[in-house]
């Protein structure tokens, strides 16, 4: 599974806004981040914008349809058994089921911890701005003056990127352990004797 196509947006736009994209536009100088402050004092005002910036960012919601659709597992073991059933046990059939709920189920949840980090670091920035931006941030970030919309526009281009490098090892590492759980259980089961392209060939 890609990377969900409304992050690579996310981040498009942002290199658009920025203006390190796009046909026309001439190379422009990095955008220097400056430190941001202390994180300041908590008022039920803050705590509203905080939470009205993080619902208008498109990262902090989760995709409302899966990446996988658990229909498919049932017609794919069927068919499967439907050429090999008699030849390995009930045993290998209830495990080949297994494994494939369990990459369905962690590849729905994949983006869970890289999408909790990323909403980490945005509201601990978000703590540290000044009642104005938080405000601007909150409602309409284009009303940011310069140079604090380029700032905030490279921050939020920097938490994208690393959420999708995060998501993506997390991707790496779901389908690379489903791998070799089939692998194991066509070993375990001496599948490759029954099944021409087992998952334990070479």
């Amino acid at each position: 599974m890609l990377l969900p196509t409304r992050i690579l947006s996310i981040l498009f736009c942002a290199l658009l806004a920025t203006g390190c994209a796009g046909p026309a536009s001439a190379p422009s100088e990095p955008v220097k981040l400056e430190p941001l402050g202390p994180v300041l004092a908590s008022t039920p005002a803050r705590e509203a914008w905080i939470e009205q910036a993080v619902g208008r960012d498109p990262v902090a919601k989760p995709d409302s349809k899966p990446a996988l659709d658990g229909s498919t597992i049932g017609p794919r073991i069927a068919e499967m058994q439907g050429k090999y059933g008699s030849k390995l046990p009930p045993a290998y059939w209830a495990l080949y089921r297994k494994n494939l709920e369990t990459m369905q189920y962690e590849l729905n949840h994949q983006a869970d911890a890289p999408r909790a980090q990323y909403l980490a670091s945005f509201r601990d920035e978000l703590s540290r701005a000044d009642d104005t931006t938080l405000q601007a941030l909150a409602t309409n970030s284009d009303k940011l003056p310069e140079p604090a919309r380029s700032q905030w526009l490279e921050r939020m281009k920097l938490r994208t990127l690393r959420y999708m490098l995060t998501a993506n090892q997390s991707f790496r590492d779901i389908t690379g352990a489903h791998l070799e759980r089939m692998a194991s259980m066509d070993r375990q089961y001496n599948a490759c004797a029954v099944i021409p392209k087992c998952w334990d060939k070479p």
